[in-house]
């Protein structure tokens, strides 16, 4: 008997709901930009039927979710679905104004730094971008106007084709549509709920796609999941920071008489495709030619300790080693160190500063006395040919010393963290440096043209990155100042195996490691030094700047520190 009246409840439930087919095609309209973002993300790598497939799928599933989230809607109050249709109108002139400007929709990254902008900050950014706004604004006053004329003359047609007059001359409204009430609808909505099913199970059996990812699809729940995420995000950095700041810090000697340290720090980049480790195409002309003049010195013992960048920062700028006790930030930080002895620290990226695979990169540029990032998204490296040069200017003012509150000489450590040549090697370098192609490649351990293809253009990758490194130390040409390079880990691009994963200890590990001193007033002594140093131990660069380092057990209350 139960059963029988959650059946009439649920069956009275279902024909009372109306199936607003506006908000399910207004839902379809305001979130075309997803696919925008998926050909953007995914499609420009793949061929030409792997691209159909892709948007073919997230077409599918954003019909399948507004179709899901209209129904759901239907059983709602009024209310709630015109806020619905609101909010997702105004997420898709967001997400127009982020491609436009960002090559990204709305994501976490983006959403931290508008939660972060005060008020001055946002009527500048207005003021800068005052006419995009305009744009933005008109074509909402379109968009609105348009509902509303359609909403009216919709309503008047049917509204005249409902009315049906009584005896006595007052009209009688017919029952409003159920949901599934026109077979038109029902099979249409049979269907696509059947093929989102599929795709559902497809995102199960994909590994590198996942359930969690699908409301994402929809600008309404991207923004519940980005709100999640930054929340979830500021809670862990609070607690990072508070660690990291919690490792006090103890100079007991300092011998350092280097005025000037930039450590570049690539990605990806590795020295088994670079003339300056022998590869057969000049990738390196520039630092080729000074290794030849006896101004950079190459050391070939380096090996990085990880083959994934977040695993590689863990260890390279603190006294945390692969395997050891407890989390990475549970040990003390050469920044911490360096601020310590009175070094001007910064931090200069143009990676992202956000989401998971810039949390690290955040964390360790709050370390420092700067920071800035060519961009504030989470996911920067995969989206946009946001070329390296764009570091260069933030390197030139930090050099300037624009944002120092005082103007005492003293000595600087200067991070550089480039793009270097991370997946999609095509989108790392601008169409001047495609000097490489298929053509030129051989040796792989595939050979056929997609893949001489692929070696082509990470080898442009490396030309560009060649060219990058050689513009930074000609900034400090003049001064007296050491330039490292290292790059956070190599990349196998069909070298050995017909594969492009990174697994110790094959190339994906290694990376090149540079050094070149430029001879001031205290001569090249120190650098000397260096050489002997690494030719004797043959450890990792960032050992270099460890040479107070303790085992797990032998930590202190302040962490004690030798400035060679």
């Amino acid at each position: 008997m139960n059963g029988i009246h959650l059946t009439v409840w649920l069956r009275r439930i279902v024909t009372r709901a109306r199936f607003a087919r506006g908000l399910f095609l207004w839902l379809c309209l305001t979130n075309v930009t997803q696919l925008v973002q998926l050909y953007l993300y995914e499609g420009l790598s793949l061929p030409l039927e792997g691209m159909a497939l892709l948007l073919l799928e997230g077409l599918l599933r954003v019909a399948g979710l507004s179709l899901l989230l209209a129904l759901l809607c239907s059983l709602l109050p009024r209310f709630v679905r015109r806020g619905v249709a609101v909010l997702s109108g105004l997420l898709f002139l967001v997400d127009v104004f982020s491609l436009t400007h960002y090559h990204s929709v709305l994501d976490a990254g983006l959403l931290q730094v508008i939660l972060a902008t005060n008020t001055q900050e946002a009527v500048e950014y207005m003021v800068t971008q005052g006419s995009d706004i305009l744009s933005m604004l008109a074509l909402a006053s379109f968009l609105t106007g348009a509902f509303l004329l359609y909403r009216r003359m919709y309503r008047r047609k049917h509204t005249a084709g409902q009315r049906r007059l009584l005896g006595n001359g007052r009209p009688l409204l017919l029952r409003r549509q159920a949901f599934f009430a026109g077979r038109g609808t029902r099979v249409f909505s049979l269907v696509l709920l059947a093929l989102f099913a599929g795709s559902v199970c497809h995102a199960f059996a994909d590994p590198e796609d996942s359930v969690e990812k699908l409301p994402r699809h929809l600008s309404v729940g991207r923004l519940v999941a980005n709100l999640k995420q930054s929340y979830d995000e500021n809670r862990s950095t609070a607690y990072i920071d508070y660690a990291l700041a919690s490792q006090l810090v103890e100079i007991l000697e300092d011998r350092h008489d280097i005025p000037k340290v930039i450590f570049v720090l690539g990605e990806s980049t590795s020295r088994h495709h670079m003339q300056l480790y022998g590869y057969n195409l000049p990738t390196t002309p520039n630092l080729s030619r000074r290794e030849q003049a006896g101004e950079l010195t190459a050391f070939s013992s380096v090996t990085s300790p990880h083959a994934g960048t977040m695993a590689v920062m863990r260890t390279l700028f603190s006294f945390y080693d692969k395997g050891a006790a407890g989390m990475w930030y549970d040990y003390g930080n050469l920044f911490d160190i360096l601020r310590a002895a009175g070094i001007h620290t910064a931090w200069l990226s143009n990676q992202e500063s956000s989401g998971f695979y810039g949390s690290i990169g955040r964390t360790l540029a709050s370390r420092c006395d700067e920071q800035a990032f060519t961009s504030h998204l989470s996911h920067t490296i995969d989206l946009s040919e946001r070329y390296d040069e764009e570091v260069l200017p933030l390197l030139d003012d930090a050099l300037a010393g624009d944002s120092r509150t005082e103007m005492a000489t003293q000595s600087d450590f200067f991070v550089v963290h480039l793009m270097g040549a991370h997946e999609d090697f095509k989108r790392r370098y601008p169409a001047s440096f495609a000097r490489f192609t298929a053509a030129d490649e051989t040796g792989g351990a595939k050979e056929d043209a997609a893949s001489r293809q692929i070696r082509a253009e990470y080898d442009n990758a490396v030309l560009y990155d060649d060219h990058i490194v050689d513009a930074i130390i000609q900034r400090v040409e003049d001064q007296d100042a050491v330039v490292i390079f290292l790059s956070d880990h190599g990349e196998e691009v069909n070298d050995v195996r017909e594969s492009r994963r990174r697994r110790p200890p094959h190339p994906g590990c290694q990376g090149p490691c540079l050094a070149e001193r430029r001879d001031g007033p205290h001569g090249a002594g120190p650098f000397e030094d260096l050489r002997a140093t690494v030719r004797k131990r043959k450890e990792p660069a960032a050992r270099l700047m460890q040479q107070a380092k303790k085992a797990p057990g032998q930590m202190e209350a302040a962490e004690k520190a030798v400035i060679l």
